[in-house]
């Protein structure tokens, strides 16, 4: 019966070799960047985020003035290869420590105007139905048109 014992030794050791959101392990990256538009012009003030369908890795990226954007993963910028949901808010992420998508949505700063011009649908990973494919290497268009 020591063997029982050493079990929730064994389930810590994995989840301290796996780490967070895969970031101990070896795994393929790509680097994202592309374009936001609403209605074929450039969106700016705004910042947009993937959020990992399986593992919930977040990436963000905040709009330049041409619309452009290139994501920025923890510390640098190779994104997980992997299939995201993506969602594109008013104003420039603060940063945060913690990678919970709910978390990172309250750290953006809204600038100060009477409403976004981005439709509420796209705020809320749930209802944006913007996806994205990241794969290994480089992923340079990864763009999206919002409607109103």
């Amino acid at each position: 019966m020591l063997a029982l014992e050493f079990r929730p030794l064994l389930v810590l050791g994995v989840l301290f070799l796996t780490g967070c959101g895969g970031g101990g392990l070896n795994v393929p990256t790509g680097t994202v960047s592309g374009t936001v538009t609403m209605g074929g012009k450039p969106l700016t003030d705004a910042t947009i985020t993937f959020i990992g369908e399986t593992n919930g890795d977040t990436a963000s990226g905040v709009l330049q003035s041409d619309g452009t954007y290139s994501l920025k993963y923890g510390s640098g910028f190779g994104v997980p290869a992997g299939d995201y949901r993506v969602v594109v808010v008013a104003g420039a992420a603060a940063s945060s420590g913690s990678t919970n998508p709910e978390d990172l949505m309250k750290t953006v700063k809204v600038p100060q105007v009477l409403k976004s011009p981005i439709p509420d649908k796209y705020k809320d990973p749930k209802t944006s139905a913007l996806v994205a494919v990241v794969k290994e290497g480089t992923n340079p268009n990864i763009d999206f048109d919002l409607k109103k």
